[in-house]
């Protein structure tokens, strides 16, 4: 069993002027990220574009983030697909890849039901002894994770962690009272609004985005979080809460996930990170006004 804890960013995927993957860049990101005293990096993820990505692009993501990252932290890869199958195919790239772990929401396009998800998870374990993670993501699958899904897919040694990323708090906190038991187990929220109270009421860590551009903040918060400094989290905390309007600084008409994800990388470009802010199409990523404004707020919060 892989143990996960503390600020695990799911890294962006910088891309070339062509719409390759730029390694130069990922490179880069992957140590300012260590640097930033990160726990674990998870690559592949909705902030990493991994369903957007072509099979070779992936792998490239994989093996380059695992090869600068050289064992200093686990490497989690998403995997998430249509298919029993399918994902099956794709956790056998990420492990011939280098990957610690692998990252697994419930199956989309049809929506699967709770004795679907955990036949998914079952069926890659017999396949596949290799660390899985649940995604609870219900705003992109279409399906929530049960409580009683999870509980009993932990207990059952079928997964390590669940990484919830939906909107309610109190759910990820029934996770974690049904799995508290469980040795080993980690409950992670992927909320970039509410870190300290997650680690507060005894989450294992985070998984959030703006760790992308923030990763030195987000240790802080995990770290005062835990040793019961609630009010220094907090003030953190706030700060990442304004900080996070990067997000919001696109078009009327974007998309919210290409707003946000292009957010990301334009104040990733601008603090000299990775070289471009595009993004895979057809998301078309910010305009060099809403980036300006992107730059506006690092310079106010002192980051630029």
């Amino acid at each position: 069993m892989l143990e996960i804890r503390g600020i695990v960013p799911p890294l962006v995927t910088p891309l070339d002027s062509d719409g390759e993957v730029d390694t130069r860049s990922l490179r880069t990101l992957t140590e300012f990220l260590l640097a930033g005293g990160v726990h674990g990096l998870f690559v592949l993820g909705s902030t990493g574009e991994g369903p957007s990505l072509d099979a070779r692009q992936r792998d490239t993501v994989i093996r380059t983030v695992v090869e600068t990252a050289s064992g200093r932290v686990p490497v989690l890869a998403g995997v998430t697909d249509l298919s029993l199958r399918r994902v099956a195919a794709s956790l056998d790239a990420a492990r011939a890849a280098g990957a610690d772990g692998a990252v697994v929401a419930p199956t989309y396009y049809y929506v699967a039901n709770q004795m679907e998800i955990i036949r998914l998870f079952r069926g890659l374990a017999r396949r596949h002894p290799f660390p899985l993670v649940a995604y609870n993501l219900p705003q992109f699958t279409k399906v929530a994770l049960d409580r009683e899904t999870v509980a009993t897919l932990a207990r059952e040694g079928t997964v390590c962690a669940v990484k919830d990323s939906s909107p309610d708090l109190s759910a990820t906190r029934e996770f974690l009272l049904q799995t508290r038991d469980v040795p080993g187990f980690a409950v992670l929220t992927g909320l970039e609004f509410l870190v300290d109270a997650a680690v507060a009421m005894g989450m294992a860590g985070a998984v959030p985005g703006l760790a992308n551009v923030a990763p030195r903040a987000y240790v802080r918060v995990y770290d005062d979080a835990r040793a019961g400094r609630a009010e220094a989290a907090r003030t953190v905390q706030d700060t990442l809460i304004h900080l996070f309007q990067i997000t919001r600084q696109g078009a009327t008409g974007q998309s919210h996930s290409d707003g946000a994800l292009a957010g990301f990388k334009a104040a990733l470009k601008l603090l000299g990170v990775i070289r471009t802010s595009r993004m895979c199409e057809p998301m078309v990523g910010l305009t060099a006004a809403e980036e300006e404004r992107v730059g506006a707020i690092l310079r106010e919060l002192r980051l630029l």
